[in-house]
């Protein structure tokens, strides 16, 4: 097993945008930007001008099952964020709180109680449905083995929920972007590694091109480039194919 990244020679910091934080709010996320759930929170952060001191854990090499990264979050998943020796586990959480610290115009989570109950709807569809297919589909890849027909019928069902909302509207709560969408964007776009959209879903591919000039696209791509990465290595390893 390798040694846990949690020491100074492996810490790197976000320092490509501004921040509006203090020092004092002592920002610590851990977590390995191949992971969607990591860089949800990361995009968020960016979004917001919130600067972050990132400290990798590379889940490749069960960083995240270290006795020491264990006392951080026990369940030894990432993200985790450190605040003042707070620990939040959960990236729908530190992002909602990210945002409610810091999004004082309401730019990604909304004041007005429908459009955030909107909002809150994809957050947890993604937490509930959309991400768990994702995390299911790509442990069986890394193990092996290929994701069952049903389960793959399920992500495209998923996908379907999300395309019919861009029938009629640009983004998934309404006419602007939001922290729903960063979420979807982040978990979407790790599976393309292994499947593509299906030629139905034109409303996506086209939300899919309108992040293309937000500030925190490079953080998704980067991740994406790591994600990418292990999943050729295990490709030209095993037979499986999607």
């Amino acid at each position: 097993m390798a040694t846990t990244s949690l020491n100074q020679n492996n810490k790197s910091k976000l320092n490509d945008y501004s921040s509006n934080s203090t020092a004092s709010d002592k920002l610590i996320l851990y977590g390995d930007e191949a992971a969607p759930p990591v860089r949800f929170v990361l995009m968020t952060a960016c979004a917001l001008g919130v600067n972050l001191d990132f400290r990798s854990i590379n889940l490749f090499a069960n960083e995240n099952r270290t006795e020491a990264y264990k006392k951080i979050n026990p369940l030894q998943k990432v993200p985790s964020m450190v605040i003042d020796n707070q620990n939040i586990c959960d990236s729908h959480v530190i992002s909602l709180y990210l945002c409610r610290k810091w999004d004082t115009k309401h730019t990604l989570y909304p004041q007005d109680d429908l459009t955030k109950a909107k909002v809150d709807e994809i957050l947890f569809f993604n937490s509930s449905t959309l991400f768990p297919i994702d995390s299911e589909i790509f442990s069986k890849f890394f193990a092996g083995s290929s994701a069952s027909e049903n389960r793959i019928e399920d992500w495209y069902k998923a996908l379907d929920f999300l395309d019919n909302r861009l029938h009629s509207q640009p983004w998934l709560a309404g006419d602007k972007m939001m922290i729903c969408d960063i979420c979807a964007l982040s978990t979407i776009t790790s599976m393309l590694c292994l499947m593509p959209l299906a030629e139905r879903h034109v409303g996506l591919k086209k939300w899919l091109k309108a992040f293309e000039n937000q500030p925190f696209f490079n953080i998704n791509k980067k991740g994406l480039e790591r994600l990418q990465k292990y999943v050729m290595i295990a490709k030209n390893g095993s037979s499986n194919n999607y």
